[in-house]
């Protein structure tokens, strides 16, 4: 599917511009374009002497929005139905062989929803004269990133974002753009996917959050009608309690944990009929390789202790059937759980704990929950995206009203609006409106506030975080001050 941003520049000579219609209200833009500008005076890429190829040291994220499904949507309020039950029989035995035996009890349901939410970002305004203007013959037109900053296996993957910005295009002053619009929808749906919550919306409808999986992975499952509970919807959570994940005190270490939770799952769907199904795990890096430190010395003993304590017996492994068990799911990306393979989703998206935002830790140590989440069952999509189609929806509309200021990218995920120019100053701003379903949560389970200590920890990738490294500036000083006969 086409990027974002490269389908967004291919698609701008598709739309018929016309003027809007008499008395229309609008916002253009403020009439004070800002910069940097890639090239010319005082541009980002504008010094002498620069090399060609450009370096880009941004950490992208990547993770579970990224790996699940997307489809279009057009239905604003879907009830999803389940049949959750039978109630137990009523009445008595017979006493005579002609009387009347108890009355089968009735069957229950229950119904679920899914709210859309909606973001939006705006480019900055530029003065559409001054792009493809240079100082002189100093300056370079022919950069190339070597890295582009845009182009991970993670949000971008499945249609949430797709730009590319290899190749000489920081040479397309509006291309970049784009591109900054881009990395924002980037790490704000990479987060929003977990933290999403409607009760952060605006009373105007402006802006909305779809319900994240923090909420939709719970135990409060209510009918969407009559607000009933529907406890067999819940999923399962266990709580962790900040603990080391090598810690064996209470319930266990992480992997008696992990595994019980994966067993109750299949349990679940083999005892409902929704086998055959698939399950991903999804947790932070540094969670993911502190956990594969300690699995393998707890999978080869696992229910030794017990004979080893009653008994006084020595427990042998063998070192090196360990390492290559610990260096096979870390290069295959996985945990070994009662001889299966569970994929595991790396996640920077997941929020991480610190002694900065808990006291339940010490400086060095921290804590992120971990996902249990099924990718198919019975042939079905476990997690997936929706978003509003504004191919069927907004571009209609526009069409039909004869507004050309409008036009659709990435399957009609995005709707881009042209702000009515100001004189030779334009601005362009996005919306989408996507949501989350997830189908089975009774499937589904999360560890709370597993506890880690890495050597080093890894950077972040959203400028938010502890760990987030940029730096850097915004513009250069290079307009040139030259002297001339009639300056004086």
């Amino acid at each position: 599917m086409t990027g974002v941003l490269t389908q967004l520049l291919a698609e701008l000579s598709q739309y018929e511009r016309v003027t809007p219609v008499q008395g229309q209200r609008h916002t253009t833009p403020a009439g004070t374009p800002v910069g940097p500008y890639m090239h010319g005076p005082n541009g980002l890429w504008s010094m002498t002497g620069i090399e060609r190829n450009i370096i880009s040291t941004r950490v992208q994220p990547v993770g579970l929005a990224g790996a699940i499904p997307s489809r279009g949507s057009t239905t604003l309020n879907p009830l999803f139905p389940y049949l959750t039950g039978f109630l137990p029989g009523t009445g008595n035995n017979p006493t005579g062989v002609c009387d009347d035996f108890p009355v089968a009890g009735p069957m229950k349901n229950c119904l679920q929803t899914a709210d859309f939410g909606r973001y939006g970002r705006m480019t900055r305004e530029i003065d559409i004269t001054f792009p493809g203007r240079t100082i002189n013959r100093s300056e370079f037109m022919d950069l190339t990133v070597v890295n582009d900053p845009l182009m991970a296996p993670g949000i971008n993957g499945n249609g949430i974002l797709q730009p590319n910005v290899g190749g000489a295009n920081l040479n397309q002053e509006l291309l970049m753009r784009f591109v900054e619009v881009g990395i924002e929808f980037q790490n704000l749906l990479s987060r929003q996917l977990y933290t999403g919550n409607p009760a952060n919306n605006t009373s105007g409808g402006g802006y909305k959050e779809f319900p994240g999986l923090d909420l939709l992975i719970g135990t409060n499952k209510k009918d969407a009608l009559t607000g009933q509970a529907c406890p067999s919807l819940n999923s399962l959570i266990m709580d962790y309690q900040y603990r080391m994940v090598n810690d064996t005190s209470s319930f266990g270490d992480v992997v008696n944990v992990l595994t019980y939770m994966y067993r109750i799952l299949r349990s679940n769907a083999s005892t409902m009929e929704l086998m055959p199904a698939t399950w991903s795990i999804v947790m932070k890096e540094e969670l993911f390789y502190e956990i594969t430190r300690v699995w393998p010395c707890s999978y080869f003993t696992y229910g030794c202790a017990s004979v080893r304590d009653s008994s006084f017996q020595n427990i042998n492994a063998d070192a090196g059937d360990m390492i290559q068990l610990r260096d096979a799911m870390r290069n295959g990306r996985y945990l070994i759980i009662d001889g299966q393979q569970i994929p595991v989703i790396i996640d920077d998206a997941i929020f991480e704990a610190s002694s900065t935002t808990t006291n339940r830790l010490t400086a060095g140590r921290y804590a992120s929950d971990i996902y249990i989440i099924p990718n198919t069952v019975k042939g079905m999509s476990g997690l997936y995206w929706e978003y509003i189609d504004y191919q069927k929806t907004a571009i209609t509309t526009a069409a039909q009203g004869n507004i050309g200021s409008y036009y659709w990218t990435d399957g009609g995920r995005y709707l881009w609006h042209a702000k009515p120019p100001k004189n030779f100053c334009a601005q362009w701003l996005a919306v989408i409106e996507p949501r989350i379903i997830l189908p089975f949560p009774h499937l589904t389970a999360k560890l709370r506030n597993v506890a880690y200590q890495p050597l080093i920890h890894t950077r972040d990738p959203f400028p938010t975080d502890s760990y987030f490294v940029n730096g850097g500036v915004t513009s250069r000083l290079t307009a040139p001050s030259l002297f001339a006969d009639y300056k004086g």
